[in-house]
C-alpha cells in the first residue's frame, strides 16, 4: 500500500462501556492512543469537547468559516483552522498542537529569470449540500473548505501567485531509521498492543503471523504495507511513515485485505453500486481491491472520530459526507462496521443502521 505523510486524530471507541452506578452504561469510553497503551478517556469532558466546540470542529463548511477539513497524503481528513502566511498556507489541526504549512507555489528556474507557478490545483466544487464545498490539490495533500479566499484567486488568476510573500514548508521526520531493523520491530510491537489494534483484530481476526516488515521486494515496490495471503500476515514499513496515525491507517487497511480474502462474497454484495474514486491522485484509483481496503479504513476513521456521545448526529452525517467524497465507499462500509459487537455503544450505531439512513448498504450482515 502506497501511503504518503500522514495526520489524523487518534481516539477509538471502547470494546465495552463503563458502567454507572446504577448498573447502565454511560455511553461510550474512547480509547485514545496518544494517552498511552491501554488508557482510556472519558467521552464526555468539559471544555473543548463541549457540544459547542464539537459543532464548531465538525461544522466546518460553515459559510464564512476558516475551517477546513485537510487529508494528507491520501488518509482521512482531519479538521483545522486555515491561515495564508507569506506564499504558505498554513493548517493546524483542532487535534494537536502541530501546524503544517504547504507552499502555495514552486519557482522554477529559467534563462530569463525565475518564475513562481501555483501548487493549488482545484479538484471539485461539491454543490449539493447548499453551501459549495471546495476541494483543492496542494502539495500532497487534499483541502476541502467552503472558505477558499486566496486559493481560488490562484486558480482563477494565476498572476496572483506573484504577489505573495515568500513560500516555506514543515519538515516532516520518519518515524524510525530504516537501518534499525529493532526500532522498527519494537514500534509495531508497540502498535499491537494497543486498544486500536484489539478492535481492528475483534473487527477482521488477528493474522496467523506476528506482524513484520514489508521486505526488499515490497520496499523497491513502494509499498507502506502488504497483506499476503498464502501466510495470512501483515508487514508495515514504519521506516517511510511519519506519525503513528499513518502507521494505524496501514493496519487498518491491511487487514480489511485480510477480511477481502475470508469474505469475497460479502465484499462484492457491500461494493455493488459504489462509485469510482474521481481524484486520479487518491489511492485506489481504478482498483477496486485498494480502493475497498481504502475505504474500510477510512470508516474505521470516521467511527473513531465521531465516538464522543456529544457530537450531534447531524454533524457527524456531514462529516461522513466529506469522507464519502474523497473515498466513495466510506459510508458503506460505516454501516456494515458499527453494526458489529465492538462499536455496540457507538452513539451513531441507531443513525447508521437504521432502514431509514442517510446511508446505506446492501449486502450481508454476517460478522467481518
Amino acid at each position: 500500500m502506497r501511503l504518503a505523510r500522514a495526520v489524523a486524530t487518534a481516539g477509538l471507541l471502547a470494546t465495552a462501556a463503563a458502567q454507572g452506578d446504577r448498573g447502565r452504561p454511560l455511553m461510550p469510553v474512547g480509547y485514545h492512543a496518544g494517552l498511552g497503551i491501554g488508557a482510556v478517556a472519558p467521552a464526555v469532558r468539559a471544555g473543548r469537547d463541549s457540544i459547542g466546540a464539537r459543532r464548531r470542529a465538525v461544522g466546518w463548511h460553515a459559510a464564512g468559516s476558516r475551517l477546513g477539513l485537510l487529508s494528507i497524503g491520501g488518509l482521512p481528513p482531519v479538521t483545522g483552522s486555515l491561515a495564508v502566511s507569506g506564499g504558505s498556507l498554513v493548517f493546524r489541526p483542532a487535534e494537536g498542537p502541530a501546524a503544517l504549512a504547504y507552499p502555495l507555489y514552486r519557482t522554477l528556474t529559467s534563462d530569463a529569470k525565475p518564475q513562481r507557478q501555483a501548487t493549488v490545483a482545484l479538484l471539485e466544487v461539491d454543490r449539493a449540500g447548499g453551501d459549495p464545498v471546495y476541494l483543492f490539490h496542494l502539495d500532497g495533500a487534499v483541502l476541502e473548505t467552503a472558505s477558499p479566499g486566496v486559493l481560488a484567486e490562484l486558480v482563477t488568476q494565476p498572476s496572483r501567485v506573484d504577489s505573495l510573500g515568500p513560500a516555506w514548508v514543515t519538515e516532516r521526520y520518519a518515524l524510525v531509521s530504516a537501518q534499525d531493523t529493532a526500532a522498527q520491530l519494537a514500534l509495531l510491537a508497540d502498535l499491537v498492543a494497543t486498544p486500536y489494534a484489539d478492535s481492528l483484530f475483534r473487527l477482521f481476526g488477528t493474522p496467523t503471523r506476528p506482524l513484520g516488515l514489508v521486505g526488499p521486494r515490497g520496499q523497491h515496490a513502494g509499498r507502506l504495507g502488504e497483506f499476503i495471503t498464502s501466510r495470512d500476515s501483515v508487514s508495515l514499513s514504519p521506516a517511510r511513515m511519519t506519525s503513528m496515525d499513518q502507521l494505524r491507517h496501514a493496519l487498518a487497511h491491511e487487514l480489511a485485505h485480510r477480511w477481502q480474502r475470508a469474505a469475497p462474497d460479502e465484499m462484492a454484495a457491500l461494493w455493488r453500486g459504489v462509485p469510482p474514486i474521481r481524484d486520479s491522485l487518491r489511492y485506489g484509483y481504478q482498483n477496486d481491491d485498494e480502493h475497498q481496503a481504502e475505504a474500510v479504513a477510512f470508516a474505521v476513521h470516521f467511527l473513531q472520530t465521531t465516538s464522543a456521545p456529544d457530537l450531534p448526529s447531524d454533524a457527524a452525517l456531514a462529516l461522513l459526507k466529506a469522507y464519502e467524497r474523497l473515498v466513495p465507499g466510506t459510508a458503506v462500509m460505516a454501516r456494515r462496521l458499527v453494526a458489529q459487537p465492538v462499536y455496540h455503544y457507538h452513539p451513531l450505531t441507531r443513525v447508521l443502521t437504521a432502514s431509514d439512513s442517510p446511508v446505506s448498504a446492501s449486502g450481508s450482515r454476517s460478522q467481518p
